[in-house]
């Protein structure tokens, strides 16, 4: 064997051995670039794409800290105010200090009063909107005073409308004391706001 090895490298020329030794060397540079390089360069890629993402990430989490702090200031010029918000409902549990508003509006304007609720609509979990019908019966002034009192009660009422009628003579007669002014009906259809 040792002489085969001789004689194949005798009958090779000093040209022909410098490239099978450069053709060996750039294979070993060639093994070794992907024994080496090619996993190191595969791990640098790699580490980018966890750079890149947790990059993004963390964009998206300072947008969400600066809602949050937006929020937060939001709700500190909102916090003082809930009370003052949640005045504006009637409370289902203590409705009977509504109809005793309505009733001291009547009283004070010296108009006779009768409400009827209807049915609630529901807006979502915790507020509904219930129709009244507020039928009063008095002189104009009278009238416009409690409509002017519906007004400006702390909770919402919303008039839809207002039909006003003069109450015939016959009926006046017997239902009123003797007064010079002329006796009104008024229907005042409306919405409020209740809260559970």
């Amino acid at each position: 064997m040792n002489l085969m090895n001789n004689d194949f490298l005798g009958k090779i020329t000093y040209r022909q051995k410098i490239g099978v030794s450069a053709l060996i060397f750039l294979l070993a540079i060639f093994a070794l670039i992907c024994w080496l390089i090619a996993p190191a360069v595969a791990a640098v890629e790699a580490t980018k794409i966890k750079l890149d993402s947790q990059s993004q990430q963390a964009e998206k989490d300072y947008a969400e800290g600066l809602s949050l702090k937006k929020l937060t200031e939001n709700i500190k010029v909102i916090e003082p105010r809930v009370n003052e918000l949640e005045k504006i409902f009637i409370n289902k549990n203590d409705s009977l200090s509504f109809i005793t508003s309505l009733e001291t509006a009547a009283a004070k304007n010296n108009v006779s009063e009768k409400t009827d609720l209807g049915d609630e609509t529901a807006l979502d979990e915790f507020y509904g909107q219930i129709p009244l019908t507020i039928n009063v019966q008095g002189n104009f002034s009278g009238l416009v005073g409690f409509i002017s009192a519906l007004e400006t009660l702390p909770e919402t009422v919303n008039i839809d409308s207002l039909q006003i009628t003069a109450l015939s003579d016959e009926l006046a007669a017997k239902t009123a004391t003797a007064t010079p002014e002329k006796i009104l009906v008024g229907a005042i259809n409306a919405a409020s706001y209740w809260s559970n």
